[in-house]
């Protein structure tokens, strides 16, 4: 079944909140409840250490603006940057600064779980995947079949989940594989046309399913559009059944 959602990030509101005395505002995008993809935008208050946690499903955490850094040697991210994880992977505890903005893209509903849960700690995915990029860090490249076109990856298709960033003059269209398992398509610069609407960034297209989707056509000052793709992870996880994912979606809650 194809499923698609298409979000003008400039239509939700904000709400501020705290979370384990973490401070932030927050949207949501996309709520998750009809049982398809969840989507949030944060904006951290400059903090030494978000504490350390995890989501019962896998993640894209998207960087528009400010900076992150984790432990461990992980990275310091600074905008534009991406960081993935399988579900049950924990993270963190991580820094925030210089007007931190990020989106945080989830193909179902996850929740958020502390790793002071000792239940969790029992649970977490011992062969989960971490991946961590800064854009800048990769060079530009042809794009084929568009002039002008360029893109470069943030994590190669061979990871297995992808991201990768196209940037392209007005009037192109800009299509990719078929999404078997989700696939976030946002706006990074200008705008484009889905399903006769326009949209800026941070906006976006989520679709997943098992046929060819439309292609995003940018606007009249061109875009620059992030593709991030799951992988059979997607599948794992979730807001289900249990002590653990009743509590994290009661900490979700709590938090938005």
């Amino acid at each position: 079944m194809q499923r698609s959602y298409i979000v003008d990030s400039a239509n939700a509101p904000w709400k501020r909140s705290v979370s384990e005395g973490v401070t932030f505002a927050c949207q949501v995008l996309l709520s998750g409840e009809d049982g398809g993809p969840e989507a949030l935008r944060f904006r951290f208050d400059d903090c030494p250490s978000v504490y350390a946690h995890m989501h019962l499903t896998s993640q894209f955490q998207l960087l528009l603006s400010g900076a992150m850094d984790f432990p461990r040697g992980v990275k310091h991210l600074e905008s534009l940057a991406i960081h993935y994880t399988d579900h049950n992977m924990p993270y963190g505890p991580f820094a925030v600064s210089k007007n931190h903005d990020m989106l945080v893209l989830h193909p179902r509903a996850g929740g958020i779980i502390s790793m002071a849960n000792l239940d969790a700690r029992r649970q977490i995915n011992l062969q989960g995947r971490l991946y961590a990029a800064l854009a800048s860090d990769s060079p530009w490249e042809p794009l084929p079949g568009i002039e002008d076109g360029t893109y470069k990856f943030l994590i190669q298709p061979g990871f297995g989940p992808a991201a990768v960033v196209a940037r392209t003059p007005a009037h192109a269209a800009l299509s990719m594989p078929t999404p078997e398992f989700g696939r976030y398509e946002v706006v990074l610069e200008g705008t484009v046309i889905v399903e006769g609407q326009e949209i800026g960034a941070p906006g976006f297209r989520y679709v997943r399913g098992d046929q060819p989707v439309e292609p995003l056509l940018t606007g009249d000052a061109g875009a620059s559009v992030a593709f991030l793709t799951f992988d059979k992870d997607a599948l794992e996880g979730g807001i289900i059944s249990g002590n653990l994912a009743a509590e994290a979606a009661e900490m979700m809650a709590r938090a938005i």
